[in-house]
């Protein structure tokens, strides 16, 4: 509650109109897709759809290359260069085509390009309708503690919708899950990112 305060507060200050509308997720802690589940009313009464992990920070370039295009799209961001390991939830890529969004890849493979995903997708209506529905069968099978790109890796592999990669390997980003991290977000990418408008030199 003190968390939705302090965004509202922000939200009175920029003076965005229309102004974005608050949904809190009262079992946020159970997982991620009970979130997305949480605001699928939002999510499908039309137009483009982002969603973001909320705790990344990142260069302006990354939502530039998520928001592209004048048409309504499905979209996964990737960065090529990530450390290896069980943590990077990866991207794998077969002529243009994201073939696979999961941690771990399964051995045998064949894909042309992989990488991370940097936590941000967009939908198209169709893309953000199809994804609550596979959702909320999440939820309603007992599987609501589950992270969200489960869901998104079964809209990926059903094929139902077309779905474009956007590479953003260049651009500082990064996901904070740990202490340390916040630290290394100070040291190493905070410095690249532009100011904020309005903010202090």
């Amino acid at each position: 509650m003190a968390l939705k305060l302090v965004v509202e507060a922000e939200l009175d200050r920029l003076r965005w109109i229309p102004r974005p509308g608050i949904v809190l997720n009262p079992g946020f802690e159970l997982g991620s897709v009970l979130t997305v589940h949480t605001v699928a009313q939002a999510m499908t009464r039309g137009g483009d759809v982002l969603l973001m992990d909320a705790d990344v920070l990142y260069h302006e370039g990354i939502m530039t290359a998520l928001v592209a295009g004048q048409k309504p799209v499905n979209r996964i961001l990737i960065d090529r260069e990530f450390e290896a390991g069980d943590e990077p939830v990866k991207v794998c890529v077969r002529d243009g085509v994201p073939i696979e969004l999961r941690k771990q890849v399964a051995a045998g493979l064949q894909y042309d390009t992989i990488g991370e995903s940097v936590g941000f997708f967009r939908f198209d209506p169709a893309g953000a309708r199809r994804l609550a529905t596979l959702v909320a069968g999440y939820v309603a099978g007992g599987r609501a503690s589950m992270p969200h790109e489960e869901a998104v890796r079964d809209l990926l592999l059903e094929r139902s919708q077309i779905i474009d990669v956007a590479d953003v390997t260049g651009f500082p980003w990064i996901e904070i899950d740990f202490p340390n991290d916040v630290s290394r977000a100070a040291r190493t990418v905070l410095p690249k990112l532009p100011p904020l408008p309005g903010s202090q030199p």
